[in-house]
């Protein structure tokens, strides 16, 4: 399989004693051992090896105020980050094969109610038979021993079908971007001079354009953390201000677990601080209160009828 790269472009930017550096879009590094900030970026000194991909990265959402006046009581609140084929892994590529998964089912569905049918075999499978079916070992000939006689076109059709929504179920409980890229390309056809792989691809990008509220993408997070990361803005996670070295000379202790590599610049910090507080308060109102509000717009729309006069 081709590798697949994001290019992501940097900016300069001056110190403040005027040497040029290189800041990574929304990210400018912060002055050796200078206070903890809200928008500060640190990476846990394991992340390279975990697999865990909440214990990677993170930034520090504790309001500045609080830091800076000890309301904290040593305690920082952050958003996990990681990176990009971690979230494509997480979320995008099973919600591909999740939809697929559904659209070969209706299809499938659609085909053997049509043979049902035209063979006259009542009473048919249900939509959850055929997806049991659909998805156990032998259930391919279970479908084809209920139906009976098929044409070869149809009973082809009806496999083909099937080894997608196989290949599907295994997308969604696989963990790799790269195995779950690989399978989906299996599944996918060739258009307009693009290969298989290319046009999964383009439906990535399409879904990338745009990210759910609960999520804020990064370019990068220091020079030698690059490639694209996902701030997840649902999950809010504590560790102690001691457990984060401020230091760029690597300074060992027994409780520190993290380093911090870079500070979110205005307006980044700004948006994704907004982002969270729109993910927590946003209200939802139920299906009911919405259908009977646009029932009663409807009601209203049409002008009264004019009065008849004598």
């Amino acid at each position: 399989m081709p590798e697949y790269v994001i290019h992501i472009d940097t900016v300069a930017f001056a110190h403040n004693d005027g040497a040029m550096g290189e800041v990574f879009m929304e990210c400018t590094p912060v002055a050796d051992g200078a206070s903890i900030r809200q928008g500060d970026i640190f990476i846990f000194r394991d992340s390279p090896t975990g697999d865990d991909i909440w214990k990677k990265a993170g930034v520090i959402v504790t309001a500045d105020c609080d830091i800076a006046n000890d309301k904290h009581a040593g305690i920082l609140s952050y958003v996990p980050i990681f990176p990009l084929r971690d979230y494509l892994a997480w979320r995008v590529m099973p919600k591909i094969a999740d939809d697929r998964r559904k659209r070969n089912l209706r299809q499938i569905s659609e085909l053997i109610g049509r043979l049902e049918r035209d063979l006259d075999i009542r009473p048919g499978l249900s939509g959850a038979a055929i997806e049991v079916l659909a998805t156990v070992a032998g259930g391919l000939k279970d479908l084809q021993s209920h139906l009976g006689s098929v044409t070869q076109k149809d009973s082809d059709a009806l496999a083909a079908m099937i080894e997608e929504v196989s290949v599907c179920d295994r997308v969604r409980t696989s963990s790799a971007y790269a195995e779950q890229f690989a399978m989906l390309a299996t599944i996918y056809t060739s258009a307009k001079k693009k290969s298989a792989g290319e046009v999964l691809l383009s439906e990535i990008r399409a879904r990338l354009k745009n990210l759910p509220g609960d999520v804020f993408f990064i370019s990068a997070l220091s020079q030698e953390h690059t490639g694209g990361y996902i701030a997840y803005l649902r999950l809010i996670r504590e560790t102690h201000l001691h457990q984060i070295s401020t230091s760029y000379y690597y300074k060992d202790g027994r409780s520190v677990v993290a380093n911090r590599a870079s500070r979110l610049r205005a307006p980044y910090v700004y948006r994704l601080t907004q982002q969270m507080a729109d993910v927590f308060t946003s209200i939802g109102l139920p299906e009911e209160y919405e259908a009977a509000r646009d029932c009663i717009f409807d009601s209203r729309l049409a002008p009264e009828p004019a009065l008849e006069t004598t």
